[in-house]
C-alpha cells in the first residue's frame, strides 16, 4: 500500500510561516499585502507602528515601549541637561518607588504568564503572531550566519504605493525530502499485510504491475486511436497490444498516396466515381485516373514514390466559374457563378459524357448543391428504385430552389423570413429537415413534410393548412458566415449537426427525433482560419481550413486524433470509404461460377481526397477504420 498517494502521510511542500514555496534559509521574495500576518515581513526602512526596526538597539530586560517612556519622562531637564532638573521631594520619591515596585511585580507576573503561554503555544500560532524582541534578535543573528542569500530584499516604490511589501521569510522547506508528516498512529494489518507508519517508501509500494491479458484485450475497446498511442508507452505488453489494433495502425500510417497539379487556379470542388477523380477548377471540370503501364500496373513518381495520375478528359467547359460539382443518379451536376445548374450524364466511357439539360433560375452565385436522400424502394414520383428525386440549390440571390431531377423543373422556392437575413451559403439534409447556413451565422431549419409545429400565428394557421418548407426554428452559431455544414455521427447515424464558421470554430448540435429542441452540445476551436469543408467516415470527422491543415476528430469523444498538413489552403474534401470494387467482384464471381475455389481479396482501404487553392489534388490513405 502506498501511504503517500493514499493520503496517510502528508509531506510538507509549502512554508508554514508565509505559505509560499521557497527553500529553507533563502528569502521568499514574494510581494504580499502590507498587513500580511500583521506586518510581520515589513522592511527595516518602513517600520510599522508597534514593531522594532532592525537598526534599533535592544535594551536587555526592558520592553521598547518602557524605554521610550523613560526617555520622555522628566520634563525639560532631560532635554537640556541635569542643571535644569527640579529636585524631588520625599513624597515624590516614595510614590516613584511604589510605582516601580508595582511595575516590577506586574512584569514578573506577565513574564510567568508568557512562559506558560509559550510552553503551551503551538508551532503555527508561534509563527503567525507578533515577534518579541528576543525573537527579532535571534532572527537577525540567523540571517547574518546564513549570509547573502538570507539578506532582506528591498521593496520597489511602485509596489509600496499599492500597499504591498516584500516577504522576507527564511523558514521555507528543507532542500532534501521534508521531514514533517502525519504518521499512522498504530501498526495496522490488512489481512496478513502490515501497514507501516515510517516516513519511507519501499520499492514494493511503487513497483509498476503489468496488466494481465484480460485487461489488455478489454481496454482497447474504450480508447480511441490517439489514446491508444499514449497507452502504448506504459510497457512492452501494452505497446504490442496497441500495434495490433487496426484503428491505431490506420492512424499511424495515414500518409499521402498522390499529389499532382490538376488546375491552374484553385480546385473548387471534387468527387470520386469508379476510381476516377472529377475536379472542378476555374471554368472546367477534368477527369483524372491512375497512370498504368503496358502491364496494367500503377506507375509511381520516381522522386516521391507516390501514385501518378494522368488527365483522361475535360468534359465540361463553361463561361463562368464552377464552384460546385456533385454526383447523383449516375448524373453530374455543376453549379456556376452565373446562377446556372447544368446536368451531365456520366457514361462508362468518359468520352461519352454529354450535356443533358440546364436549370437556370438563380440570379447569383451558386454556393451549394445538395441532393435528396435516395429512396429505399421505388420512389412514388418517378417509379425508380433507389432514386434521388429532388435537388436543392443555394445561391447568393438569397433563395433556395427545389428541382425535380427527372423533369428538371422547379418544384419550390425557399426564401429567408425577412430582408435582414444573409445569403444562403451551405445546406445539409437530415431524415426530417433541411438545414441552411447563412452568411450572418444563423442556421435555418425547414421540414420536408407538409407539417408545421410553430405555436405562433403565421401563414400555416390559415384554413388552407400548413405549407411546405415552413421555417420552424433558427440555430445560432455566431455572427460570422457559415462556411461548412454536415450532418452525421458514429456509424453514419444522423444525430449530430456540425457547423463550420469563418472564425475557425465548429459547433455541434444534437438532433432529436421529435421536436425542435436542438441543443448546442459542443464547440471545437482548433483551426486558426476559416473552416472550408467538413466530411465524415463511419468513425471520424475530417475538417479542412484555410490554415492549410486537415484535422481528424473522433466522433465518440470529439478528441483530436491527428493533424494532416497539406502545404496550402484546403478548399474541399471528399472521402471514398473502404468498399469492395464491384467490377473486380463481378469478374471473380463469373470466373468461379462452376468451381469451388476461394478467391483471396485485398483488404479494402478508404482514401481522403482534398483540393487545394494552388490547384493541386492530394490523396491520403485513411484505411478501413478511420
Amino acid at each position: 500500500m502506498d501511504l503517500f498517494s493514499a493520503g496517510r502521510i502528508h509531506l510538507k511542500t509549502r512554508c508554514e510561516e508565509c505559505g509560499y514555496k521557497h527553500q529553507e534559509g533563502r528569502v521568499c521574495g514574494v510581494f504580499v499585502p502590507a498587513d500580511f500576518l500583521g506586518g510581520r515581513y515589513d522592511e527595516p526602512e518602513t517600520p510599522r507602528e508597534g514593531f522594532m526596526d532592525d537598526d534599533e538597539e535592544v535594551v536587555e530586560g526592558k520592553d521598547p515601549e518602557i524605554v521610550e517612556k523613560d526617555e520622555t519622562e522628566g520634563g525639560l531637564g532631560n532635554l537640556f541637561g541635569g542643571a535644569l532638573k527640579a529636585p524631588k521631594t520625599a513624597l515624590e520619591e516614595a510614590k516613584e518607588a511604589a510605582a516601580k515596585a508595582k511595575k516590577a511585580a506586574e512584569d514578573k507576573a506577565l513574564g510567568k504568564q508568557r512562559e506558560v503561554e509559550a510552553a503551551n503555544e503551538s508551532r503555527l500560532s508561534k509563527l503567525h503572531r507578533k515577534m518579541t524582541t528576543q525573537e527579532k534578535k535571534a532572527l537577525r543573528k540567523k540571517r547574518a550566519a546564513l549570509g547573502r542569500k538570507a539578506e532582506k530584499l528591498n521593496t520597489p516604490k511602485f509596489v509600496k504605493k499599492i500597499g504591498y511589501v516584500r516577504c522576507n521569510c527564511i523558514l521555507g522547506v528543507p532542500n532534501d525530502e521534508p521531514k514533517e508528516w502525519v504518521a499512522v498512529p498504530d501498526i495496522r494489518y490488512v489481512g496478513d499485510l502490515e501497514v507501516k507508519s515510517e516516513n519511507r517508501r519501499e520499492k514494493a509500494w511503487t513497483k509498476r504491475l503489468c496488466p494481465n491479458e484480460t485487461v489488455l484485450n478489454l481496454v482497447n475497446r474504450f480508447l480511441d486511436a490517439r489514446t491508444l498511442g499514449t497507452a502504448g508507452m506504459v510497457n512492452r505488453e501494452w505497446r504490442d497490444m496497441v500495434e495490433q489494433q487496426p484503428h491505431y495502425f490506420d492512424l499511424k500510417h495515414m500518409e499521402p498516396f498522390a499529389n499532382y497539379e490538376a488546375h491552374d487556379g484553385k480546385v473548387e470542388s471534387l468527387f470520386v466515381y469508379r476510381d476516377r477523380i472529377y475536379t472542378a477548377g476555374t471554368k472546367v471540370v477534368k477527369v483524372w485516373a491512375k497512370t498504368l503501364d503496358y502491364n496494367g500496373q500503377v506507375v509511381y513518381e520516381e522522386d516521391t514514390g507516390m501514385e501518378k495520375y494522368s488527365l483522361l478528359h475535360t468534359p465540361v467547359r463553361d463561361t463562368a466559374i464552377i464552384p460546385q460539382v456533385i454526383k447523383a443518379n449516375q448524373v453530374m451536376y455543376s453549379g456556376a457563378s452565373n446562377g446556372a445548374v447544368r446536368e451531365w450524364v456520366l457514361a462508362h466511357n468518359i468520352k461519352n459524357i454529354k450535356f443533358s439539360g440546364a436549370m437556370w433560375e438563380h440570379s447569383g452565385w451558386v454556393n451549394d448543391m445538395c441532393p435528396a436522400h435516395a429512396t429505399p424502394g421505388t420512389c412514388s414520383m418517378h417509379g425508380v428504385i433507389n432514386h434521388v428525386c429532388l435537388l436543392y440549390t443555394a445561391s447568393d440571390d438569397r433563395s433556395i430552389l427545389v428541382w425535380d431531377t427527372v423533369t428538371r423543373k422547379r418544384l419550390g422556392r425557399i426564401q429567408p423570413p425577412n430582408q435582414t437575413c444573409g445569403t444562403m451559403r451551405k445546406m445539409a439534409l437530415s431524415d426530417r429537415h433541411l438545414f441552411v447556413g447563412s452568411s450572418n451565422g444563423i442556421i435555418y431549419v425547414y421540414p420536408f413534410e407538409k407539417t408545421c409545429e410553430r405555436p405562433d400565428r403565421h401563414e400555416c394557421s390559415l384554413a388552407a393548412g400548413p405549407i411546405r418548407f415552413c421555417l420552424q426554428t433558427q440555430l445560432r452559431h455566431n455572427t460570422d458566415a457559415i462556411t461548412a455544414l454536415k450532418i452525421g455521427g458514429k456509424h453514419h447515424v444522423m444525430d449530430k449537426l456540425f457547423s463550420g464558421s469563418m472564425d475557425g470554430t465548429i459547433a455541434v448540435f444534437q438532433l432529436e427525433p421529435y421536436g425542435y429542441e436542438f441543443e448546442h452540445v459542443w464547440t471545437i476551436d482548433s483551426h486558426k482560419s476559416s473552416v472550408t469543408s467538413i466530411d465524415m467516415s463511419w468513425s471520424h470527422m475530417y475538417t479542412a481550413s484555410d490554415d492549410g491543415c486537415i484535422r481528424v476528430w473522433c466522433l465518440t469523444t470529439y478528441g483530436l486524433q491527428r493533424v494532416l498538413h497539406a502545404g496550402n489552403r484546403v478548399k474541399c474534401l471528399f472521402i471514398d470509404e473502404a468498399h469492395e470494387d464491384e467490377e473486380t467482384t463481378n469478374k471473380a464471381v463469373e470466373g468461379t461460377e462452376k468451381q469451388d475455389l476461394t478467391v483471396e481479396k485485398e483488404i479494402p482501404c478508404g482514401y481522403l481526397y482534398c483540393g487545394l487553392t494552388n490547384g493541386y489534388v492530394q490523396k491520403w490513405r485513411i484505411g478501413q477504420w478511420m
